[in-house]
């Protein structure tokens, strides 16, 4: 079993084996360990270390901080048309939009098609996405390895 005490000089949290009857402080103190005094209890080590960083954040007044740092992150999408989609909505201006779909495209799928291309760039609202990529293209951003399928330079 582990449990979280504080300790009573410096104020800060610890985590401790609760057979245990003393810890050490890194402050130097020595930590009587009394069930009553016990903040937290346990059975499992990386539950404690999260409980240890919890509590002293309580202490501390940043339980939020902590929080949104340990929350699980967000999953990412499974569609992929939606990430390339997603990743060119954030860039600039239509150029850097065009830019920056043509690369997470070929990030998505190494070659990508002439559908491909179009799918995306008339969900970003590009007129005419077959001259967008001619643009790309003689631009030296893209490049047709084999004929109907594109890749980034």
């Amino acid at each position: 079993m582990f449990g979280v005490v504080v300790c009573p000089r410096c104020g800060r949290a610890k985590g401790v084996e609760l057979p245990k009857k003393t810890t050490s402080c890194p402050c130097g103190f020595e930590i009587r360990v009394h069930p009553s005094r016990v903040r937290f209890e346990t059975a499992d080590a990386r539950e404690l270390a999260v409980a240890v960083g919890r509590i002293q954040a309580e202490l501390g007044g940043g339980v939020a901080e902590v929080e949104a740092l340990t929350a699980k992150p967000k999953k990412r999408s499974k569609d992929a048309y939606a990430r390339v989609i997603a990743d060119a909505g954030r860039a600039g201006d239509r150029r850097q939009k065009m830019r920056a779909a043509a690369e997470s495209l070929a990030r998505e799928f190494i070659l990508f098609s002439l559908e491909d291309w179009r799918r995306v760039a008339e969900a970003l609202g590009f007129p005419n996405p077959d001259e967008r990529l001619q643009e790309l293209v003689r631009g030296n951003v893209v490049y047709e390895p084999k004929p109907g399928y594109y890749r980034t330079v």
